[in-house]
């Protein structure tokens, strides 16, 4: 049997990269225990754990609790052990690989620890250069392409998918889609709110849908609209946002790829969701105010200094705001393609800044169709998740007993 470690931290990064390659290492080895190990991020959501045994992993933990399940352990000492870092910080993976004396593996856009790594593979073409800038032996790495892709079903049928979110078949569909995290969704849903409301009013025939993610708590979602004076409905669960004059959005929870499946444009704040509205070839918005970027979290020093001490949050809100200006792309989409594909609304700006944009998108058939091609030339070759199980398979296979 083989026993596969996967490192994961954020919920963008299990549903994005980690999903995709269970589900093909599951059609490969019926004889593989996959564990998912959560490592300590500054970007993670909280409900880490509930979203890695949503995806099909046979345990998921913490880091802390690596020993408990691990060490000694009857059900480890039979079989192969192989770590897969997925994501995450790779020193991290480096020690769980030694701790349970298996090889080490990393899905990695930059070289780093490399010797405790046996193999790297690579998303795109800038990672493959700095690569070989780095003077590591051609063997040791290779080029598999991006996981996220993989991560959405391009064959969605949209008429069923309508019917199982209660659509019509014509119906037009935006979707504002506010991130995993309680600082994106807390601030980002009121604000999409009122984007949608202005949006609607010009165009009152679009549905507009709020897909949630499953982390998503529903007490300070609740909290968030009421403090920004947003209607809503539900009282455990909230169902539906008001967008004024009796126009109400919908709540779509654990349907993300399906409600983008149904839309017209997306208003989205960055994230996984970004390229995986681009591999359905769904033009969408993407919103990065920095009113509040003191709450944002940060790689480095700067994300983990307290925002308690006196002076750090001027300090980082200050750093924020001059590293989005010496950035060119913040979208994943746009990052791929070095240039500007989706549109990217970032700094202070206002919901109506947003609504006019997204006014002109809708009232403009023939940019919406260019978005569309541009996303189909950038992500439409696949197959990263297969080629990565297919190798692991193959090393599981050489490697037996």
């Amino acid at each position: 049997m083989l026993d596969l470690y996967i490192t994961a931290n954020s919920p963008g990064e299990i549903s994005g990269w980690v999903a995709p390659v269970v589900r093909e290492v599951r059609s490969r080895l019926w004889d593989c225990r996959v564990s998912i190990v959560i490592l300590p991020c500054q970007y993670a959501s909280g409900e880490e754990l509930t979203l890695s045994a949503e995806i099909g992993a046979d345990r998921c933990f913490r880091i802390g609790e690596l020993n408990a399940n691990t060490s000694g352990g009857k059900t480890d000492k039979t079989g192969k052990k192989l770590v897969l870092r997925l994501g995450g910080d790779l020193l991290f993976a480096v020690y769980i690989a030694k701790k349970l004396k298996a090889p080490l593996w990393a899905y990695s856009g930059r070289p780093g620890w490399n010797r405790f790594v046996e193999r790297f593979y690579l998303p795109d073409s800038d990672a493959m250069r700095r690569f070989a800038l780095c003077g590591l032996p051609k063997e040791k790495y290779e080029l598999i392409g991006n996981l996220a892709l993989d991560s959405v079903a391009v064959n969605e049928n949209e008429e069923e998918t309508r019917e199982i979110l209660g659509l019509s078949r014509e119906e037009p569909v935006i979707s504002c889609l506010a991130g995993s995290r309680p600082v994106e969704y807390c601030e980002a849903t009121p604000f999409l709110a009122r984007i949608a409301s202005l949006v609607t009013r010009k165009f009152p025939d679009h549905k507009v849908l709020f897909p949630l993610a499953p982390t998503v708590r529903e007490d300070l979602l609740m909290k968030a609209l009421d403090d920004a004076g947003i209607e809503r409905r539900g009282e455990t669960r909230v169902h539906s946002i008001g967008l004024g004059d009796g126009r109400w959005g919908t709540v779509v929870r654990g349907r993300t790829l399906e409600s983008l499946v149904c839309s017209r444009l997306a208003i989205t704040v960055p994230g996984t969701n970004n390229l995986q509205a681009a591999a359905l070839y769904v033009p969408f918005i993407m919103i990065l105010p920095l009113h509040k970027a003191d709450e944002y979290p940060l790689d480095g020093l700067p994300g983990i200094l307290p925002l308690w001490f006196p002076g750090v949050r001027k300090l980082k809100k200050s750093y924020i705001v001059r590293l989005n200006e010496r950035t060119d792309f913040v979208s994943l989409p746009n990052k791929m393609a070095k240039k500007m594909i989706a549109p990217e609304i970032r700094g202070f700006f206002t919901a109506e800044d947003v609504a006019l944009k997204a006014i002109s998108l809708l009232g403009d058939e023939g940019e919406l169709k260019r978005i569309q091609r541009a996303f189909w030339e950038l992500t439409h070759e696949r197959g990263a998740s297969v080629t990565l199980a297919s190798k692991i398979a193959e090393w599981a296979k050489k490697t037996e007993k």
